[in-house]
């Protein structure tokens, strides 16, 4: 099916609710079988059935989507009697025989993210059983808002041929439903895994944790409204998801250093005088919900401190984007033919008026040309591997930059953390490097940076060795990016070498990091795990290889963590977790490790990044203790 096609009907035809019925088998509602005289959809919330329609049979469980048009039949054969499901009815004022057609379409579906979907057919059976006409208004916009919501899963599946990256996807729910109650436990539930690994995976893929990236976007989205109204402080905070607006105010004062109030007063003079302003417009309330700010996350930099989300001025990211869009763009038209003297030259080359040249560099987003030699690259998220091949870039994240193991970074600028739209387009760059959740975390997202210079979405392979190889590719070094690898493969071979006389052949290894309230175990992967069971082929205890390495366990209990301990214990102890370090010292010391005076203290912040040249001083660390230990 041609879902471009089907998506563009939808835009511009007149769609109406009809009706919305919810049938569950504990009640008796499910018909046996039910004759469409318009457009609907069937989306089974609960329980498994089998479902025919129009002939073809659908084995249904939670979360499936069917579509179908007039005259289709739909039999349904219940396994089990917890089966529920709804039936959305609409109409669709077409206007072509085609457009018919497209709406009585027979398709199913099986979406990755269930409770946003869920949610939005909640909420549309509530208003639309309710009497009032605002009720039913309101119902009709939901059930645009779950066509939108269906219809995204659809393409994001079709286009990533695979499950999407659960941080891509934990950030547009963010964005979308910032205004509500949202938990650490509420986001991991819409995923299907665990609150600590949704947590890792954005610490590792944006540098902060889920509830610290919800508190970014609020107060971003509070400053914007500040700024573009005459809104009470009390609608603002409202209009963010916060009740409380004395808990609103101090939130925001912590993040930008000054009141709300005072933010209004400083910047809105420079706003009024920017030419591109919005008109200003009132602040429409939600309905209140309040926020805990104990929802928080330990972060890389320290328990609670979101401090790099400090912004010294107004983001206007957006707004010279406008403005700046249509002459970028004339700009790398004017690239790809060349310029003239008369010809401004372009933002995103060289200073001089020769011709760059470029070629077409495949990446996650599609295709993109490229300098083959790029002379002002932005990275937001590799660092190490593009200083690995002696090239420096001219921006980069927060997150990367406060890497304790990277060297003569005084001089690339600090793009923030999410990235400034605003600063990226001040420093010029020919290429852009960004993963996709950066990509999603930028006002505008990928398209916004892609205005600015040719951007690229790579691949977060967390692996020396090929983040080496495809950066050696994209920057046109790829003479650098081999000699680099074959020097890592012998210093490996070396130091396999050098150890061997100090372990024994049966000997075990464990990484333990003790956190404030939390105790985790980490496989092969960072923390110093890809260098002991990866390049040194140093075996792990038989509970990690199966439960972390080959499972998905990260966070485990106190009571466990002997189980985890092998004969030898690598052991990271983050600052504020000394009262739970004491709690199971004792368990610590009686394990084989500790019994043998084999635990080597580690530093979190040194270990936890996992580019080349962090993984190089990493194993240089690992080699010294073992051989320091064993003298």
């Amino acid at each position: 099916m041609d879902w471009e096609a089907h998506i563009e009907r939808w835009s511009r035809t007149a769609v109406r609710l009809l009706d919305i019925r919810q049938y569950c088998m504990e009640n008796g509602t499910v018909p046996d079988r039910f004759v469409a005289h318009t457009s609907f959809f069937v989306v089974t919330t609960r329980g498994e059935a089998r479902v025919s329609l129009s002939g073809t049979v659908y084995q249904t469980r939670t979360l499936h989507i069917l579509h179908g048009g007039k005259e289709a039949e739909v039999d349904f054969m219940p396994l089990g009697n917890n089966f529920a499901c709804y039936l959305i009815l609409y109409k669709a004022a077409c206007e072509s025989p085609e457009d018919w057609e497209s709406f009585y379409m027979p398709y199913a579906f099986t979406p990755y993210a269930l409770l946003p979907l869920q949610e939005k057919c909640q909420a549309m059976n509530r208003l639309w059983q309710q009497a009032t006409p605002m009720d039913k208004l309101q119902a009709q916009a939901a059930f645009l808002s779950f066509v939108y919501e269906v219809m995204r899963q659809i393409c994001t599946s079709a286009a990533d041929n695979s499950r999407p990256n659960s941080v891509t996807e934990a950030i547009h729910y963010i964005h979308e439903h910032y205004r509500e109650s949202i938990t650490a436990e509420k986001l991991a539930g819409i995923y299907n895994c665990s609150v600590s690994y949704l947590s890792r995976l954005f610490k590792n893929q944006l540098g902060v944790g889920p509830i610290e990236y919800l508190i970014h976007v609020r107060i971003h989205k509070s400053k914007q409204f500040l700024l573009k109204s005459e809104a009470r402080i009390q609608e603002v905070a409202g209009s963010v998801g916060y009740a409380d607006v004395y808990y609103f105010s101090r939130l925001f004062k912590k993040h930008t250093g000054c009141s709300p109030l005072q933010f209004r007063e400083d910047n809105r003079q420079a706003v009024q005088n920017n030419p591109l302003c919005l008109l200003k417009s009132s602040i429409v309330s939600p309905k209140p919900v309040s926020h805990n700010e104990n929802e928080s996350y330990y972060q890389w930099i320290g328990e609670g401190d979101t401090s790099m989300f400090r912004f010294s001025r107004p983001s206007f990211g957006a707004m010279m984007l406008l403005c700046t869009t249509l002459l970028l763009s004339a700009c790398q038209a004017s690239s790809n033919t060349g310029t003239t003297d008369s010809q401004p030259a372009p933002a995103n080359t060289a200073k001089d008026n020769t011709a760059v040249e470029t070629r077409i560099y495949e990446h996650l987003k599609g295709k993109t040309e490229i300098p083959v030699k790029p002379q002002r690259v932005i990275s937001l998220f590799h660092l190490g591997e593009l200083m690995a091949l002696g090239v420096k870039p001219v921006g980069a994240t927060t997150y990367i930059l406060n890497n304790p193991l990277l060297s003569d970074t005084s001089d690339i600028a600090d793009v923030g953390v999410p990235p400034d739209v605003e600063m990226i387009l001040s420093l010029e760059p020919d290429l852009i490097v960004t993963t996709g959740p950066f990509a999603e975390v930028v006002e505008g997202g990928y398209e916004a940076l892609n205005r600015i210079a040719p951007t690229i979405v790579v691949e977060q392979y967390n692996d020396p060795v090929k983040d080496v190889e495809m950066f050696g590719d994209i920057l046109g070094k790829q003479e650098e990016a081999r000699q680099w690898n074959e020097a890592f493969a012998t210093k490996i071979a070396e130091y396999r070498e050098k150890i061997s006389p100090f372990i024994g052949a049966d000997e075990t290894f464990s990484i333990l990091n003790v956190r404030p309230g939390a105790f985790y175990v980490y496989g092969d992967t960072n923390m110093g795990g890809n260098i002991i069971y990866k390049y040194l082929g140093l075996k792990s205890n038989e509970k990690v290889k199966t439960d972390v390495i080959n499972g998905e366990t990260w966070e485990i209990s106190a009571e466990v963590i002997p189980d985890f301990i092998g004969d030898r214990l690598f052991l990271a102890v983050n600052e504020g977790a000394e009262g739970d370090m004491k709690e199971v010292e004792k368990l610590i010391q009686n394990s084989p490790a500790g019994k043998a005076g084999r635990i080597y203290n580690i530093d979190f912040d040194q270990f936890l990044p996992s580019d080349p040249i962090s993984v190089e001083q990493q194993l240089d660390i690992i080699v010294n203790l073992l051989i320091g230990n064993n003298k």
